[in-house]
């Protein structure tokens, strides 16, 4: 499952970067509301990927009988992905250790999408490109 959602999560990050390089490298011309539309494709992108990422996990614990329905196994993989966990649903002792794996699985890719982020901001916000279009008068 690890290994399955990093492969899901470089294909998204290669897939987005493939799809807005031109955008993120040329920002010296873009208006602050074209960049904040590529900042939102990215994000949006990226929420995607974690959903994906999140349904995957749930598959499995429906897959091994763990919960009783796919609901109920999206709810538990999400709170257990984002690191949450309430603790109104469990695994069984065999599976419990699963969650953690997938807590650590989950907390590694939002930092992953983090650090592409914050690189993503500061090439279309902070550039000198990008200063100087939100400084120059009309």
């Amino acid at each position: 499952m690890v290994l399955a959602t990093i492969i899901i999560h470089g294909g998204a990050v290669m897939l987005l970067f493939r799809m807005g390089r031109r955008a993120i490298t040329h920002t010296d011309k873009l208006p602050a509301y074209v960049r904040l539309t590529i900042s939102s494709f990215f994000v949006v992108g990226f929420v995607m990927a974690h959903m994906i990422e999140i349904m995957l996990w749930a598959t499995a614990y429906r897959l091994a009988g763990e919960l009783q329905d796919f609901e109920q196994a999206t709810y538990f993989s999400a709170i257990t992905y984002a690191t949450i966990g309430y603790g109104d649903i469990t695994l069984s002792r065999e599976w419990r250790l699963a969650s953690a794996i997938e807590g650590v699985n989950g907390i590694l890719l939002f930092g992953w999408t983090t650090a592409f982020l914050f690189k993503v901001s500061e090439l279309l916000w902070f550039s000198k490109g990008a200063q100087h279009q939100d400084t120059a008068q009309p």
